[in-house]
């Protein structure tokens, strides 16, 4: 992981030095990652060969930006697709579809979220699996939206989008926040520790 975000942060033209990399990274997992800087740049090399040297990458975020102008998006709306899209690399969405597929995922999703000014506030919190579910059913009754969501809904109609992938991201994402909801982290570490013992790997 500390070799990923090492790459990662030089092909994103944000270079981390690598001394600092590896003592962030031993300070996170002093079990798993040693004090050695020579071990992540022998990494980095074998990483750059298992991709085949095919490492730019397309984000949904150029999408989302030029697409905030067509939908007038708020900037309330704007960052709650943003935050969507950034749960997103939580799934493995981003090896299934096309980045433009996601950004109109979180779109849909943020603009049905906050259909009017007063429940921005109420969604301001979190993004919680009752209220995904409740923005997609508005969005199959547009006459009970906004106008914001019938010109979203005829621009869709309109475009050559991969309305069923769409669909898939939508149900992946509202997954996801179920998953959440229920989610205790010391639950989740008690058991992986049971199933480490129970198989020997801790010795």
């Amino acid at each position: 992981m500390a070799t990923a975000f090492y790459l990662a942060c030089k092909m994103e033209e944000s270079p981390q030095h690598i001394r600092l990399v590896v003592s962030e990274a031993h300070h996170q997992w002093p079990d798993l990652v040693m004090a050695d800087i020579s071990k992540l740049g022998e990494c980095e090399f074998w990483l750059i060969s298992e991709m085949n040297s095919q490492l730019i990458l397309h984000h949904p975020y150029r999408s989302l930006s030029e697409l905030q102008q067509t939908f007038a998006l708020t900037t309330d709306e704007a960052s709650l697709a943003s935050s969507i899209i950034n749960d997103h690399y939580l799934t493995d969405l981003p090896l299934l579809h096309a980045p433009h597929v996601m950004a109109i995922t979180a779109i849909i999703l943020a603009v049905t979220l906050r259909p009017n000014q007063a429940n921005l506030q109420a969604h301001a919190a979190a993004t919680s699996a009752t209220a995904v579910q409740d923005a997609m059913q508005a969005l199959g009754r547009p006459q009970l939206g906004s106008s914001k969501v019938t010109k979203l809904i005829d621009w869709l109609a309109e475009s050559s989008i991969d309305m069923a992938a769409v669909a898939e991201c939508t149900q992946e994402m509202i997954s996801l926040y179920e998953t959440w909801e229920s989610y205790v982290e010391k639950d989740c570490k008690d058991r992986i520790n049971r199933f480490v013992k129970a198989l020997g790997l801790d010795k």
